[in-house]
């Protein structure tokens, strides 16, 4: 069995391993490949998976996606992917540790990337952003004062920080969440291919093996990211698929902050 993917960035790394460990279930030869040719941004690659020149992708679940491939409902990233903590610039780093709550952070404007989906996440929480459609050029543009911070998943904000740190920090003390569930989505030429998917998900969280790829890949950046030093922003995601109301975080969140991430997001 082959399967192609579009999404080699390493912001994309967990999702590829699980896959991998989706598939060695299954007690079957396979082969995972990256489809070929440069590397695309989020629009076009979600385009050849509809087109069919490339197997599948793992992105945001929106009610557009689920009816434009078959969606695969398990939240890959346990919901850790909404858990945002800020890139901001040297410059701009005290200030932005200070912003307390939501109507603080409407004073100063967002970087995001034109194509992803929980932009509507943010306007719908009035947050100005300036957007492009290149993902490396965010972090140029916030370098330069274009804007004043770039949320990224607590996952993926210390290997960007790595290739950044001359002119880039973390802001302190503050943090956002907002529900964010990544599923796999599958063509819908290939409905064998996401009934194998979800069954080796499946078999790997009865034995234990989804769970531990997730701590071991997972443990050392929630320990960066002293969640508990931290306020927290809770957003509203208006495009939160009905499909699936409750994502168990237990295997990455302190007990001691399940009910700040839990409650109910007063007006």
């Amino acid at each position: 069995m082959s399967v192609t993917h579009y999404q080699s960035e390493s912001r994309y790394e967990f999702g590829l391993k699980l896959l991998d460990l989706a598939l060695s279930q299954l007690d079957a030869p396979y082969e995972i490949r990256k489809s070929p040719g440069p590397e695309v941004n989020e629009g076009r690659g979600e385009r050849q998976v509809l087109t069919g020149d490339v197997d599948l992708q793992w992105l945001l679940t929106t009610p557009e996606r689920e009816e434009k491939f078959i969606p695969i409902r398990v939240p890959i990233y346990r919901g850790i992917l909404g858990l945002r903590l800020l890139l901001v610039s040297r410059i701009m780093a005290e200030q932005m540790s200070q912003i307390q709550n939501l109507t603080d952070l409407q004073h100063y404007t967002g970087g995001h990337g034109r194509h992803w989906s929980d932009l509507s996440v943010f306007a719908a929480n009035s947050l100005p952003v300036v957007t492009n459609v290149n993902y490396e050029a965010l972090f140029t543009q916030l370098a330069l004062g274009d804007f004043d911070y770039f949320h990224r998943g607590i996952n993926e904000v210390w290997a960007e920080l790595k290739r950044h740190e001359d002119s880039l920090v973390v802001a302190d003390e503050v943090m956002l969440f907002y529900p964010n569930p990544v599923f796999f989505f599958v063509n819908k030429s290939r409905p064998e291919l996401a009934k194998k998917i979800e069954l080796g998900l499946k078999k790997a969280q009865s034995n234990g093996r989804y769970k531990a790829l997730f701590i071991e890949f997972h443990t050392e950046m929630i320990r960066l990211g002293q969640l508990e030093n931290r306020r927290l922003i809770r957003l509203k995601n208006p495009r939160f698929s009905e499909g699936i109301k409750e994502i168990d975080t237990s295997w990455w969140l302190p007990e001691t902050l399940q009910m700040k991430f839990t409650s109910p997001i007063l007006p």
